[in-house]
């Protein structure tokens, strides 16, 4: 089985459109890594912060509901209904968390493993890459062999690259498929549609972390932003504290109101 090339200059734009988004697909990934190695701990305990919070505002919205139709104030209750609206809230707190703790075991890898790592993916992505080569969607090995591709590109891992370079090409050969590449459906619409993915990628988060990563004063001057925010909801939680410890002192006035 032989799959033609095409030397058609739109087959070849859309095919360094397909490597261009996985570079910066790659490339925010890392700026997001660098970020949260930077600053992950202040944000762990802003989103912390802000996370109690809200459990406050719930927490007396909830007192105010039960005092406003003369129920009393059922802690029991309430800290049951907060537990269940809060789940979402204390999962992703936990996700960071998560996220920050393996950034602080990156690898940073080196220029030479960089540029080779990205030589190895280009190859492989023009040979397997699904969106280029039908075969990859109907064929297990070659699927399981370009995931496994994708992960080690992530990590620049140079060794685990070579060496799925040798199991690609010993696929293809027994597949017969000496060349790659067919007709793509609809190739205007796909070129158009990668250069809107890539301009939304360089335009937004994480991809636009590199221009404050990239500069000392401004990696400075997030640190005093982030310790300011964090001020700032502590200030907050203290004054939901109060309103929180307020309506209690009132009720337990009323309560003793009416024993009297």
């Amino acid at each position: 089985m032989s799959i033609t090339i095409h030397s058609d200059s739109k087959y070849k734009q859309y095919e360094n459109l397909l490597l261009e988004k996985d570079q910066i697909q790659k490339e925010a990934n890392q700026y997001q890594g660098l970020y949260l190695h930077h600053f992950g701990e202040k944000i762990v305990t802003l989103y912390r912060l802000k996370v109690e919070c809200v459990r406050l505002k719930k927490k007396i919205s909830l007192f105010q509901f039960q005092i406003n139709q003369n129920q009393g104030i059922d802690i029991h209750k309430i800290n049951y209904i907060l537990k269940h609206e809060m789940t979402s809230y204390n999962n992703y707190l936990e996700q960071l968390l998560n996220d920050v703790k393996n950034c602080k075991k990156l690898k940073y890898s080196s220029d030479y493993e960089i540029k080779r790592s990205k030589q190895l993916y280009r190859r492989l992505a023009k040979q397997i890459h699904p969106d280029v080569n039908p075969l990859t969607d109907k064929t297990p090995e070659l699927m399981d062999l370009w995931n496994q591709i994708t992960i080690a590109y992530q990590a620049n891992d140079t060794k685990e690259l070579s060496e799925l370079d040798v199991l690609v090409q010993r696929i293809l050969q027994d597949l017969h498929c000496y060349a790659r590449s067919i007709d793509i459906p609809n190739i205007d619409e796909k070129i158009l549609q990668l250069k809107e993915e890539i301009q939304e990628y360089i335009q937004n988060e994480p991809y636009t972390y590199k221009f404050i990563l990239m500069d000392e004063d401004k990696i400075h001057q997030k640190d005093i932003e982030l310790k300011k925010e964090i001020q700032s909801y502590k200030d907050y939680q203290n004054k939901l504290n109060n309103v929180i410890n307020n309506l209690m002192e009132d009720q337990e006035v009323f309560q003793t109101c009416q024993m009297n």
